[in-house]
């Protein structure tokens, strides 16, 4: 019988996803947490925090604290950097939603990566994605980042199986935020409280900066990652996003932009019932034409009895045309959320979990 190695993982972001995954994963004897990273600096135990220190951690952050204030009790660095030379670790998890494209590349030199941050992989040259990936691919580690497109559903996997004849196109809504947003907006409810809701708890399906959303930045990086994915070498640039937020609210505080967020309310009622005089849904939606290379996102009125305006709350709703099939695959389910996120986070930690244990043949001693 063998004795359970666990995972030594290095975590950045300690955000809403990195404490709820502290939380899912403390009671398994698969994990054990030897670095965690926020804006502030780096704490490190080389034979892994305990509970209770990753509880004091977490709670040390829901109160809106930083990691150096730990300094003394633990390890503390000043960046990630310090710790690659000091600290092992199986494996990086970038919870973050910062561009951390050099980290993540270093990072594979010694570790495999999960990672739940779009930027890194849509933000970032086409060639530089390719030499990520094929770094990864080369030194035999798992880069995984499933769950950047459909949260905890992990729509790439699906995407890489059924496209390994060709797809001719996908078409839908992959923003959780955006989906709910169009809900709420064809129930006749105002852009600016539907916003509110979408931010909030219980929810709390939006980026930091709903802008994110609402400028369709987010659905844009999941189309790319997918055209990426499909081996089209496009840029977030080469798609054609229609914003919601006009170009004086782009760069104020965010509490200033909720405040004049009204203010886009009765230009948004207005397209909803012109969609609606025609038996039609104002829906966000994107698409990625594979064949012709053009993708686009932005409102588009969809007949009612469409399976993307019979969705509801923050779900994904996306249309797979593979080629030569006679009609499309439908995925529908959650596509927002902390918990589906981390859901989708730890099918990608056990992918790595059992890539390490083929790679050291089960030998329980040996790491």
């Amino acid at each position: 019988m063998y004795s359970v190695q666990p995972l030594l993982v290095a975590l950045l972001g300690i955000g809403k996803i990195g404490r709820e995954l502290i939380r899912r994963t403390i009671p398994s004897p698969n994990y054990r947490y030897v670095t965690l990273v926020d804006t502030s600096g780096a704490l490190a135990k080389r034979e892994g925090f305990s509970v209770g220190d990753l509880e004091e951690i977490v709670t040390l952050k829901e109160r809106g604290g930083k990691l150096f204030e730990m300094e003394g009790r633990h390890d503390y660095f000043e960046s990630f950097d310090g710790v690659a030379g000091v600290c092992e670790y199986d494996v990086l998890v970038d919870a973050t939603d910062a561009q951390t494209y050099p980290l993540l590349y270093k990072a594979l030199d010694q570790a495999h990566v999960v990672a739940s941050n779009k930027m890194p992989i849509a933000d970032v040259p086409y060639p530089a994605f390719q030499e990520l990936t094929s770094k990864a691919e080369r030194l035999g580690r798992v880069f995984d980042f499933g769950v950047t497109v459909g949260a905890g559903m992990r729509t790439l996997d699906l995407i890489k199986q059924l496209g390994a004849d060709g797809l001719e196109r996908v078409e839908g809504c992959l923003s959780g935020t955006m989906n709910y947003l169009s809900q709420r907006l064809n129930e006749r409810v105002t852009l600016s409280t539907a916003l509110k809701e979408a931010m909030n708890a219980p929810r709390y399906y939006t980026e930091p900066d709903p802008r994110v959303d609402l400028e369709g930045c987010d659905f844009a990086r999941k189309l790319t990652i997918i055209a990426r994915l499909c081996g089209r070498g496009i840029e977030r640039s080469d798609v054609d996003v229609e914003g919601l937020v006009p170009l004086e609210l782009r760069r104020v505080p965010i509490e200033v932009f909720l405040k004049h967020l009204p203010s886009l309310d009765e230009g948004m009622a207005k397209r909803v019932e012109k969609a609606r005089a025609e038996d039609k849904a104002l829906w966000y939606v994107g698409t990625a034409d594979l064949d012709h290379d053009e993708y686009s996102v932005g409102f588009r009125e969809v007949p009612l009895e469409d399976l993307i305006a019979g969705s509801g709350e923050s779900d994904n709703v996306l249309k797979i045309y593979p080629r030569l099939w006679r009609r499309p695959v439908t995925i529908i389910g959650p596509g927002a959320g902390v918990p589906e996120a981390v859901t989708g986070m730890i099918a990608g930690l056990s992918r790595v979990r059992a890539r390490v244990r083929l790679k050291l043949g089960m030998n329980p001693t040996h790491r």
